[in-house]
């Protein structure tokens, strides 16, 4: 006799978690495409600062010269656990939902599946916008804040290469004397010279993505018609980010980003929506850097053996019971963190 399947089983949750259609992130889906998974709590990341140094000249009768070893560090972090989680009482599977036909009722088992499905795929959903969070404030702040219910810390990788234009002319918002597209080369040469790297990607928030398209100096050189130079050919893309052209000189693809998240962990009495992207600010950086989007360990009881299992994986769902009154708790954890390897190779300027 074949054994009954329970829904609420570890492996049979894991399997409806990886048929959810992922949220689409630009932030995420961009840098950070390189993805590792840890069995372990905590992981060590080795961030890459390399060196110019020339190869040494040696007399042919003394040999070679040994040259230290430079171009790393290696920092331990503790990814922080993302722990989301909804419940289901008695009355949830008992009572019509919301939609359901009158004439061709779900039983109760069946509507606990399809409340088990929904409710896993609102926290993946969750899950998915907090990791495009961390990954935004990587590379825009250079620090990622971890606030939340008992953790108020920062995880800072360093990172130097930013500028704030405070020259009222220099400003992009000045449309007639500023210059964006010098100013765009000169933070790739930075980019060059401190991160030996190329950047080939122009993220730009909303209010310097109207000052760039409405500044007379790129109107004029745009309106020269030299396909050499840059061309604006806007095409939307997944997630509220938009495909604005290419700066053929510099070799840089252009894209604005206006993604929203609900801030309700700084002030939790006054809730505020904020933009991902900043609108004053703009990032250039590198698609062939190495970003990694890591993910630790993730630990918890099996209700069978009733011993700690450890799973290496992006997330793990899994179920508990509380009673009086009944119900049934479905949580999604998730340990993620990350990280831009390779210090300096992006640049973050505010030219409002």
């Amino acid at each position: 006799m074949a054994n009954e399947i329970s829904i609420y089983e570890p492996r049979t949750m894991a399997a409806v978690v990886k048929r959810l259609a992922p949220v689409g992130t630009f932030f995420r889906s961009t840098f950070f495409t390189k993805v590792q998974t840890f069995p372990t709590k905590k992981i060590d990341i080795d961030f890459k600062k390399g060196s110019r140094k020339l190869a040494p000249f040696v007399s042919e009768v003394k040999g070679g010269k040994t040259v230290p070893n430079t171009g790393y560090t290696t920092n331990t972090y503790e990814p922080p656990l993302l722990a989301p989680n909804k419940v289901t009482t008695i009355d949830d599977i008992l009572s019509r939902a919301a939609g359901e036909s009158l004439y061709n009722a779900y039983t109760p088992q069946e509507r606990a599946v399809i409340k088990m499905r929904d409710d896993l795929a609102e926290l993946d959903e969750m899950i998915q916008r907090r990791i495009e969070y961390m990954c935004a404030c990587a590379m825009m702040k250079g620090v990622i804040p971890i606030t939340g219910d008992g953790v108020n810390y920062e995880i800072d990788f360093g990172f130097e290469n930013t500028e704030t234009i405070t020259t009222d002319t220099a400003k992009w918002s000045d449309r007639t004397n500023s210059k964006p597209l010098e100013d765009i080369s000169r933070y790739k040469r930075t980019v060059q010279k401190t991160g030996f790297i190329n950047c080939d990607v122009l993220v730009l928030g909303a209010a310097a993505a109207d000052d760039f398209l409405n500044n007379e100096t790129v109107l004029k050189q745009l309106n020269l018609k030299n396909a050499d130079l840059a061309a604006i050919k806007p095409a939307d893309l997944p997630s509220g980010a938009t495909y604005l052209g290419h700066i053929a000189k510099d070799n840089i693809s252009i894209y604005t980003y206006n993604e929203w998240y609900l801030d309700d962990f700084t002030d939790p009495a006054n809730p505020v929506e904020k933009p991902l992207m900043p609108e004053d600010s703009i990032l250039l950086a590198s698609t062939k850097a190495n970003y990694i989007l890591n993910f630790a360990g993730l630990t918890m009881l099996d209700p069978k053996s009733e011993l700690f299992v450890t799973y290496e994986a992006e997330k793990v769902a899994h179920t508990f019971i509380k009673h009086n009154p009944d119900r049934r708790f479905i949580q999604l954890d998730s340990r993620p963190l990350p990280t831009p390897n390779e210090v300096n190779s992006w640049f973050v300027a505010k030219v409002e």
